[in-house]
């Protein structure tokens, strides 16, 4: 009889426990599936980026989960939306990033809602590989301030090349005091560069006139160069720069260094020191530090004991032989002197011993090496002279050292060049810059921390210093 009573008891204790399951905590109010406001139906994006599905999610009966779902990105995330409280609105804003070697054009996510009550909707969100996020680019174009020598016939060549990785809308030049206007929406390589070059004739009078140029991609995204513009007569440039490059885009593909900076010694004279690496290095000058145009300093053809100002007619010096030479030259008359010479002080004593503490011999020493220390400096810690990325020093000329990385665009960089120490120190010698912004020179044992460059383009890079000249450069090789 007692085993029939508990029998009977379970049977009700059961009953009302199956009555109370999560599901019948919930009762529906209306019945009806979720409700999905997708943010966009259309992302564009690139392998290797990340992107954002946004979309507004509803239901009145409370959200149980959402599901985002493709086979081709290897994506399959549920979000699970039970929670201590009923959730009847949420904003979705899931990030994904996509591999770089991602193969395919268009995806489609498919993205999936449950209610509480099981009810299901449906919403798919097309994700396409025809992004643009770069702006255009001027891989030539003059610089902030340029001057145009006053002759008989005075000529500015407006003169650039912007390039855009994916297509080119529109390129307008004005130059307002002119009235000079053109708006170029043709364009080659594809569509992706505009190469121009316009003599314009210009009064033979000094003035100023003020040059804009703004590119537009496919995108709406826009790159803008501005230019001011000076006539005057042979003027006694605060700043000279040597160039041995050929093509004015190296001018502008590096992060700094190209062309190099020499002394102004005196009025309208000027001194370079410099090292060819080869023989039948070719060498010009330049005041401006983007283009050959609107000066360049070279040999003059028709007397070649003198330097010409016309890029159009200027021939490189040609030094004969590997080694360091000097060069002397005034503007205003074209005399100009190379001489070659050896460099009197002490190059870096690399691999010498180095006390770790000079004050306790007792702490031992390390082979002496230089490198690179900063932030995102590949293969090195963050500004840690104890994992410095070591500088190699050249087999022939110990002033020189070199060290090539590979950077990915948008990267930020900074650095300066100091002795590796085990225990963190920072001993001398190092080597700073002559400022933060755009370095034109090192200081050693003094100057300036670098502000961060931002890395153009993608791919490997090579630093070289010179310990004697006190000048380094910074370059792509690809």
């Amino acid at each position: 009889m007692k085993t029939r009573k508990y029998l009977s008891f379970m049977l009700v204790l059961l009953f009302f426990l199956a009555g109370c399951s999560d599901d019948d905590k919930y009762s529906d109010v209306d019945g009806l599936a979720p409700v999905i406001v997708l943010g966009t139906s259309n992302i564009k994006t690139e392998p290797g980026r990340e992107f954002v599905i946004k979309a507004k999610v509803e239901d009145k009966d409370g959200l149980r989960s959402i599901n985002l779902k493709n086979a081709g990105f290897n994506l399959d995330k549920t979000i699970d939306l039970t929670l201590d409280s009923i959730i009847y609105s949420f904003d979705l804003d899931y990030k994904y990033k996509t591999v770089k070697d991602l193969e395919g054009d268009n995806f489609s996510v498919e993205i999936t809602v449950t209610d509480l009550g099981g009810r299901t909707v449906n919403e798919t969100v097309l994700v396409t590989m025809d992004g643009d996020f770069t702006n255009p680019v001027f891989t030539v174009s003059p610089d902030e301030a340029i001057t145009v020598l006053l002759k008989a016939e005075t000529r500015l060549n407006v003169k650039f090349t912007v390039e855009d990785d994916k297509a080119l809308n529109m390129v307008t030049i004005n130059i307002p005091e002119l009235n000079y206007s053109k708006e170029i929406t043709e364009f080659t390589n594809a569509g992706k560069t505009l190469v121009f070059n316009d003599p314009i004739t210009l009064p033979s009078t000094v003035a100023t006139y003020n040059l804009v140029l703004r590119a537009i991609d496919k995108s709406g995204l826009e790159a803008t160069k501005s230019s001011v513009i000076t006539v005057s007569e042979m003027p006694d440039f605060p700043k000279m720069y040597l160039t041995d490059v050929t093509d004015a885009s190296l001018m502008n593909s590096d992060i700094f260094g190209i062309p190099m900076l020499i002394e102004h010694v005196g009025e309208y004279t000027y001194k370079a020191r410099y090292y060819s690496e080869a023989a039948g290095t070719q060498i010009r000058f330049v005041p401006q530090k983007t283009d050959f145009s609107p000066i360049c300093f070279g040999v003059d053809p028709e007397n070649n004991s003198l330097l010409t100002d016309d890029p159009d007619v200027s021939q490189p010096i040609t030094l004969p032989g590997k080694g360091y030479y000097e060069i002397n030259f005034n503007v205003k008359t074209g005399a100009y002197t190379v001489t070659s010479y050896v460099p009197t002080d002490t190059p870096v004593a690399i691999g010498s011993p180095m006390y770790l503490n000079a004050g306790e011999p007792e702490a031992g020493t390390i082979p002496l090496q230089i490198g690179l220390v900063g932030s995102g400096v590949p293969d090195s810690g963050n500004w840690s002279p104890a994992e410095p990325l070591i500088l190699k020093q050249d087999n022939e000329n110990k002033f020189l050292f070199s060290v090539e990385m590979t950077l990915e665009a948008g990267a930020e960089i900074e650095f300066i060049i100091q002795t590796q120490h085990s225990w963190g120190w920072w001993p001398e010698p190092f080597w700073r810059w002559d400022r933060g912004e755009d370095p034109e020179y090192n200081v050693s044992n003094g100057g300036e921390n670098p502000a961060k460059w931002k890395v153009q383009t993608s791919g490997k890079y090579i630093f070289k210093f010179d310990s004697h000249l006190k000048r380094s450069r910074f370059y792509p090789i690809n």
